[in-house]
């Protein structure tokens, strides 16, 4: 007889002889004395007398190992079985997404696309071959023994739609620590990423691959001023008045007010040749609480249109403050412009603008001809650590009350970044700005709240004198120990050279500090209180100081 068969017949001779026709079971298997057994009883009792008691305990104990050899095989199939049907069902996923748009549209990109799809198709097709030759292999078991195996059912992944990008909840530190007045620009200055990949909170417009999204938010502000002002509700420093006595009359005043809030648009498209993006945004900083237009501008990849933050601007600089004024020192103006931005690999970006000119002056009115020029050079290095550096071009051109036009040639230079501070922090970081330049006050935040700062006539000759303008600023904001709680310390200055003629009351310095603590208790929400003093000096050498104590709450959305 065979030895297999002897394989079978030992161990059911050794159930025979406590109980005809036992059955011998394991947890996997049933072994079972078979007819066909019973038709060779003369062969196996002649085997029986040829083998002692030892030799069928062995034998039971060597089919034991067998079986359980069985089993741990069938465990490693399954899991493999597992392991290669999420493989696959991941792919499937991958190629069912749309492929990843490419920034142009030259032949040897597409290629490159087609290839990688190409690719992940024959990477699935291997996938489904070797997953069914797993559940399609032999268990490798002796012809005698039978285990059943649970068949797993592939399962066919259909593909799915991309859902429109849903916003996800991020913590305060996270968020952009600029003002708010930089969220625009600093939108604007990032057209290369995939808009709409990356777009929170943005719906899709049905029937386009358009996606619109609504932002802003509201804000109350409690502002209480220790000294008189000429706009309550801000912290101009260059309308502090200078000489004053108690009997002036004049008193602090102060305010409680919402019409900061703010309220955007943000509309991109994808198209054959790039993301197209319209942004508008507006407050009810308008006189009477009027909504105000702040923002208003195309983009279509490095070439931006329309009305935002100067070129001569870093948003990236802004120190974040509850003072809706801002900085005396800052360059701050929004303007009309055309603005071309093209990027030399991930650390260059060169800037070049043509602006909206408007020129001021003091004792005439401005003309308006050539539009400013301007040139500036973003450099990242890391991304703790960036500087710009940006030159400015104009031509002051202006109408004295005699009716006499006189022009004269303006220029400007600004230097500004942030460098992370990590000693106390890994999110602490310092900014700065410095600003130089003559017949640039209309771009100065102080001079510019006063007005009339970019040049003046001579009385006499009518002949026009540009101001000579010096501003800038240092910050840094740090974060306490206490989660999302923050303060920043800003130290500013504008310094103006007169021409000679002007003296007495004439605008020359202005110093200004603030320091605050915000607190995000959940991630759109900012809760903060600010302290603010300034010093105004005239050309004569008289000073006024005053103070002034901001709260306010803001609701992102």
């Amino acid at each position: 007889m065979e030895l297999r068969k002897f394989s079978i017949a030992a161990p059911l001779l050794l159930a025979a002889a406590i109980a005809p026709g036992l059955r011998a079971q394991t947890s996997d298997s049933l072994i079972t004395i078979t007819g066909d057994s019973y038709e060779e009883t003369e062969e196996l009792v002649e085997f029986e007398q040829n083998m002692d008691m030892g030799d069928v305990i062995a034998l039971f104990r060597e089919q034991q190992r067998e079986i359980a050899a069985q089993r741990k095989l069938l465990e490693e199939q399954s899991r493999k079985i597992d392991t290669l049907t999420t493989t696959l069902a991941t792919l499937q996923a991958t190629q069912a997404q749309p492929a990843p748009r490419v920034k142009s549209d030259t032949a040897v990109e597409l290629a490159a696309q087609k290839r990688m799809l190409q690719q992940q198709s024959q990477q699935i097709t291997a996938l489904k071959r070797e997953l069914n030759a797993v559940k399609t292999a032999p268990a490798n078991s002796s012809d005698s023994v039978q285990i059943a195996e649970s068949h797993t059912e592939a399962v066919e992944l259909s593909p799915t739609a991309t859902p429109a990008p849903v916003e996800q909840p991020t913590t305060a530190s996270e968020k952009e620590t600029a003002t708010g007045e930089a969220v625009a620009q600093a939108q604007a200055d990032d057209p290369s990423r995939d808009a709409l990949k990356d777009f929170k909170g943005a719906w899709r417009l049905p029937g386009t691959d358009a996606a619109l999204a609504i932002g802003g938010f509201v804000k109350t502000d409690i502002v209480y001023n220790y000294d008189p002002l000429q706009i309550k509700d801000r912290f101009i420093v260059g309308s502090i008045p200078v000489g004053i006595t108690e009997t002036t009359g004049d008193e602090a005043q102060s305010s409680i007010t919402a019409d900061q809030s703010r309220l955007n648009f943000d509309l991109r498209q994808p198209t054959g040749y790039g993301i197209m993006r319209a942004f508008i945004e507006g407050d009810f900083a308008g006189s009477g609480e009027t909504f105000r237009l702040r923002h208003a501008f195309g983009q279509w990849k490095r070439m931006l249109a329309g009305k935002t933050w100067t070129t001569f601007m870093d948003p990236d600089a802004s120190p974040e403050e509850i003072d809706f004024e801002g900085l005396n020192g800052r360059i701050n103006v929004r303007q009309a412009q055309v603005r071309f931005m093209p990027t030399f690999g991930a650390k260059y970006e060169l800037q070049f603008a043509l602006e909206d000119p408007n020129p001021e002056i003091q004792n005439g009115s401005g003309v308006t001809r050539t539009p400013d020029v301007v040139l500036a050079g973003r450099f990242q290095p890391y991304e703790s650590v960036h500087t710009k550096l940006a030159l400015i071009a104009r031509e002051i051109r202006g109408q004295s009350s005699n009716g006499d036009v006189s022009k004269e040639f303006a220029w400007g230079v600004s230097l500004s970044g942030s460098v992370s501070t990590p000693q106390l922090d890994k999110r602490d970081k310092a900014l700065f700005q410095l600003n130089h330049g003559n017949g640039i006050g209309r771009y100065v935040n102080d001079l510019s709240s006063i007005g009339n700062y970019d040049g003046i006539f001579v009385p006499d000759t009518d002949d026009l004198q540009l101001f000579n303008v010096t501003a800038g600023y240092v910050s840094w904001q740090h974060w306490w120990p206490y989660n999302e709680l923050r303060s920043n310390f800003t130290f500013g200055f504008v310094e103006v050279d007169n021409p000679g003629f002007l003296d007495g009351e004439a605008y020359q310095q202005t110093l200004r500090f603030s320091s605050n603590l915000i607190w995000s208790p959940i991630p759109r929400i900012d809760i903060g209180g600010e302290y603010l003093w300034g010093q105004r000096e005239n050309v004569n050498g008289d000073q006024g100081d005053a103070s002034q104590l901001q709260f306010a709450v803001k609701y992102r959305f």
